[in-house]
């Protein structure tokens, strides 16, 4: 069932099925564990303006080290101002078609509030509904608001989550909004439970098709779970000549050792 076509002057709480199972609840401790990622992450240097990153989202035990290489970029993107970043995230649990606009005020972190962007009721009212049951334990865009509360002073989100969802059209609608003080962030992880090999040569795959913007293989042979935001992602960066890059690559086997069956982890950055 659709709420109104509005924004709601109520806020998103983290539920206990994401916070504290994928990352500390205590603020400090979170803060921590995030300052330790970003500095301990790769070093990338990109030919130009961030535009997109594709990060992961699964616990930080897990990803942590390749999201930050993503959000170590982010950290060094301009303090002073209030950028708008939109989240394009994936429903796991309840399909529908188009798209589901988080329509909250606010988002809940433990490292405080995250507000959403008028551009959410914007886009709301024209394009896409709010499916509430979709966002209620839903982590793929929870799991980037403290990675983007530790590496941004000043943003506001537009959350949007993807079901059967058609990523030219997305495109369509994010293109006209994507101005210099906004950044697509797209949640996805790779390959999921396969023997360690295979998901590397499978994921290395991914990877490269999309670098190479080769739409067909990624949908078709490709394993990433965020299928429709990295698709919409390689639209939009033909669209507005984006370059992409892949910055970090990893599986649960280099956090846990497990090599039957693992999860793979990819950072990619668009940037003109």
């Amino acid at each position: 069932m659709s709420a109104p076509d509005e924004i709601q002057d109520i806020t998103h709480e983290m539920s206990n099925e994401v916070a504290g199972a994928f990352y500390p609840t205590d603020p400090a401790h979170l803060k921590r564990t995030i300052d330790t990622y970003l500095r301990e992450s790769r070093i990338v240097e990109i030919g130009g303006k961030l535009r997109a990153l594709m990060v992961p989202h699964a616990g930080y035990v897990f990803s942590g080290t390749i999201a930050a290489t993503g959000y170590r970029l982010i950290r060094n993107l301009d303090q002073q101002k209030t950028w708008r970043i939109i989240l394009l995230g994936l429903s796991h649990f309840k399909p529908f078609s188009g798209i589901s606009i988080g329509a909250y005020g606010h988002y809940a972190t433990p490292l405080g509030p995250v507000s959403v962007s008028p551009l959410a009721k914007t886009l709301l009212e024209s394009y896409g509904s709010f499916i509430p049951d979709a966002h209620l334990n839903e982590h793929s865009i929870d799991v980037q608001l403290p990675f983007l509360k530790v590496a941004l002073k000043h943003f506001e989100i537009v959350p949007i989550l993807t079901s059967n969802s058609k990523p030219d059209e997305i495109a369509d609608i994010l293109e006209p909004h994507m101005d210099d003080s906004t950044l697509l962030i797209v949640s996805s992880d790779l390959s999921h439970m396969l023997p360690f090999d295979r998901a590397e040569e499978i994921d290395n795959k991914t990877m490269k098709w999309i670098i190479d913007g080769d739409e067909a293989n990624v949908k078709k042979h490709g394993q990433a779970c965020g299928l429709i935001g990295i698709l919409a992602m390689i639209t939009l960066s033909k669209r507005l000549n984006w370059n992409r890059e892949i910055i970090g690559y990893a599986t649960s086997a280099n956090t846990h050792g497990e090599r039957n069956q693992v999860v793979g982890y990819g950072s990619i950055a668009c940037y003109k």
